[in-house]
């Protein structure tokens, strides 16, 4: 879990059009107290990212790999500082962490602030409908995923701790990742990412090119 507690380097294979960016960073799988129904939560939300001209090699969970790396060159505020995984120990014990990067060289400042009000109530955060909000819901470039999973067991149910930011029992640990490795022609839909179904969906959010973590 060590390895996911600050913010990752992210970078694709091949060079995307554009001249800022934003990423996003959203846990699938926010226990309730209803089970087996979850919630989300934002974990990370950056604008302002602009591509390198080049590409440099980077380690990611598949090994090293050469990516243009997106970076935050003019120190630009967070919507929503970067919080690191550690699920609580409740079902479900594993969560998926999924990680969208959005295309913002067109958005205007009202489409940039209807991100940044939404990333004020990070829990049950909706990504489908904060994109189309904001006009960005056909801007998304491409994505990934990883798991964290809590080892347990399972905490009672007079303890229901529900932080995914370190406060709850238990200590979580990365179990693999589900990050894209190539890119894929799938079209993306944005309702994929608030599905709650199977981790192979989330494959679909790449259209252009894969994101790289360097944990």
């Amino acid at each position: 879990m060590a390895a996911t507690q600050t913010a990752p380097t992210i970078g694709t294979q091949s060079k995307v059009e554009g001249t800022s960016f934003a990423v996003l960073m959203i846990d699938l799988d926010i226990p309730t107290d209803s089970p087996p129904e979850t919630s989300t939560l934002l974990h990370w939300l950056q604008t302002g990212l602009t591509q390198s001209t080049a590409a440099t090699p980077i380690d990611t969970s598949e090994g090293s790999t050469d990516a243009f790396v997106f970076e935050n060159s003019q120190g630009q505020a967070a919507f929503a500082e970067y919080i690191g995984p550690s699920p609580p120990a409740r079902i479900p014990l594993s969560h998926r962490y999924t990680q969208i990067l959005v295309d913002t060289s067109s958005a205007t400042e009202a489409n940039l602030d209807v991100l940044k009000n939404a990333a004020a109530n990070r829990r049950g955060f909706d990504a489908l409908s904060i994109l189309t909000q904001a006009g960005l819901a056909d801007k998304v470039l491409a994505g990934n995923f990883f798991n964290v999973t809590n080892p347990g067991p399972v905490a009672s149910s007079t303890s229901k701790k529900n932080s995914t930011t370190g406060n709850g029992s238990g200590s979580a640990g990365s179990t693999g990742t589900g990050s894209v490795i190539s890119p894929t022609q799938t079209p993306f839909v944005p309702g994929a990412a608030m599905t709650h179904k199977v981790s192979g969906m989330l494959l679909g959010i790449a259209m252009v090119g894969a994101v790289f973590i360097a944990l």
